[in-house]
C-alpha cells in the first residue's frame, strides 16, 4: 500500500458520499456510512504507519466488512473492491496478472447481491479504479526493487574497481621499488667489479714500489707507473658509469615540466595540454632550470587572476632559439600590469640572452624566447 491508495480511497468515500446524498439516502444510514469510511481511512493509516501491528488493523477491518452487511450499508460495498485489495495482496516485489484475478474475481459480489442500477455503474467505476491503482502500485514496486539492485551492483562494482586500482597503484609502488634495488645492485655489482679491481691493484702496485724503492729505484718506478695508469683507468671507469647512469638532460627535463602540468591538474581540477617538437638536445640545463622556474611562475599567476578552464603548454626548438607559450582560456584583465613574478620571469631570460613577452587577449598568453648558444 501506499500514499496514493490512500489518497484514492479517500476521493472514493467522498464520492460515494455524495452520491448517497444524491439517492436521499436517511441520515442515520449516512452517519454511519460516513463513520465506517473515517474508521476504514483510520485503519488504513494505521497500517502504514505501525507495520508491527498490520495483522491487527486489518483483522478490523475484515470486522467492519462483515458487520457492514447486516446493518444494511449497501453504499458501503463500494469500497469493498479496495479494502478487499488491502486485506489480501501486501506489498509484492514481483508483478503477474493472475495476483488480481482473485480479488477481482471477488470483488464482483456486491454486482450480483446489489441490482440497483446507479449502485452497479458505481460500483464498476471504483472496481475498475482498484485493479488500476493495484496495478501501478505493483508495477512501481517491482521498478523500484530492480533500480535498487541495479543500484547494489554498481556500487558492488565501484567497490571492485577501487579495490582493484588500490592494488595495482601498490603493485606499482612495489615495482617501482624493486626497479630501484635493482639499479642500486648493478651499480654496486660495477662498482666493485671495475672500481673495486682497480684500486686494489693499484694499491698493490704502490705498497710493492714502497718495498723495493730503497733497493731498485727503477723498479719502483716501474710500479709506480702502472699504479698511476691503474687509478686512471678506474677514473675513466667512474666517469663511464656516471654518464650511463645519469638521465638525458631532454629526458629529464621534460619529465619535471610534464610532472609540473600534472600536479597543477590534480590539484585545482583544471585541463592541461602540452606538446614539445624539435631537437630538444639543444636544450642546455641552465634552460631547463629558466623554463621550469617560468612555468611554474605563470600557473600560479593563472590561478591568481585567470580562473580558466584549460591551460596549454608548447615547446618549440629551432635552428636559432627556443620558444615556451603558456596559454589560458580565462579571463583578460581590462589593464594589463607586470606583477613581481613576471618580472622575475623576463629577468630570468634576459640572463641567458632571451626574452618574455606577455598578451592579453582570447585568453592570456605568456612566451619565452632563449637563443640557443
Amino acid at each position: 500500500m501506499r500514499t496514493y491508495k490512500l489518497i484514492f480511497d479517500g476521493f472514493s468515500g467522498l464520492a460515494v458520499l455524495l452520491l448517497s446524498f444524491y439517492l436521499r439516502v436517511s441520515s442515520e444510514k449516512m452517519a454511519l456510512y460516513l463513520f465506517f469510511v473515517l474508521l476504514y481511512l483510520t485503519l488504513l493509516i494505521c497500517i502504514e504507519t505501525f507495520s508491527r501491528y498490520e495483522l491487527l488493523f486489518k483483522l478490523g477491518l475484515l470486522i467492519m466488512l462483515i458487520l457492514s452487511f447486516p446493518l444494511d450499508l449497501t453504499y458501503y460495498c463500494l469500497l469493498f473492491p479496495s479494502m478487499l485489495v488491502t486485506l489480501l495482496k501486501p506489498d509484492q516485489t514481483s508483478f503477474s496478472w493472475n495476483s488480481l484475478v482473485f480479488p477481482c474475481a471477488l470483488g464482483i459480489l456486491p454486482l450480483i447481491l446489489e441490482r440497483n442500477d446507479w449502485f452497479q455503474l458505481m460500483y464498476t467505476f471504483f472496481l475498475i479504479g482498484t485493479v488500476f491503482i493495484q496495478f501501478l502500485l505493483i508495477k512501481m514496486t517491482v521498478l523500484l526493487a530492480k533500480k535498487e539492485q541495479e543500484a547494489e551492483r554498481l556500487r558492488i562494482q565501484t567497490g571492485k574497481l577501487r579495490e582493484r586500482l588500490d592494488q595495482l597503484e601498490a603493485q606499482k609502488m612495489e615495482d617501482k621499488y624493486l626497479i630501484q634495488l635493482e639499479e642500486r645492485n648493478a651499480l654496486s655489482h660495477r662498482i666493485h667489479d671495475e672500481l673495486g679491481h682497480s684500486l686494489s691493484g693499484g694499491l698493490i702496485q704502490l705498497e710493492a714500489a714502497k718495498l723495493v724503492l730503497q733497493k731498485d729505484v727503477q723498479k719502483a718506478e716501474e710500479l709506480l707507473t702502472n699504479a698511476i695508469q691503474i687509478n686512471q683507468a678506474g677514473i675513466e671507469s667512474i666517469k663511464q658509469t656516471l654518464k650511463e647512469m645519469k638521465p638525458p638532460q631532454e629526458s629529464l627535463g621534460i619529465t619535471r615540466l610534464k610532472q609540473e602540468l600534472k600536479q597543477f591538474e590534480m590539484e585545482y581540477q583544471i585541463r592541461s595540454f602540452f606538446g614539445a617538437r624539435g631537437v630538444l638536445e639543444k636544450i642546455s640545463p641552465a634552460i631547463w632550470y629558466c623554463l621550469q622556474q617560468n612555468l611554474t611562475e605563470g600557473l600560479t599567476n593563472i590561478l591568481k587572476h585567470a580562473k580558466p578552464s584549460k591551460v596549454s603548454v608548447q615547446l618549440v626548438v629551432l635552428n636559432k632559439f627556443i620558444r615556451f607559450e603558456i596559454q589560458n582560456d580565462g579571463k583578460t584583465p581590462e589593464q594589463f600590469t607586470k606583477s613581481l613574478g613576471l618580472v622575475g620571469m623576463e629577468e630570468r631570460a634576459a640572463k641567458l640572452g632571451g626574452s618574455v613577452t606577455f598578451r592579453a587577449k582570447n585568453g592570456f598568453l605568456v612566451t619565452t624566447v632563449i637563443p640557443i648558444q
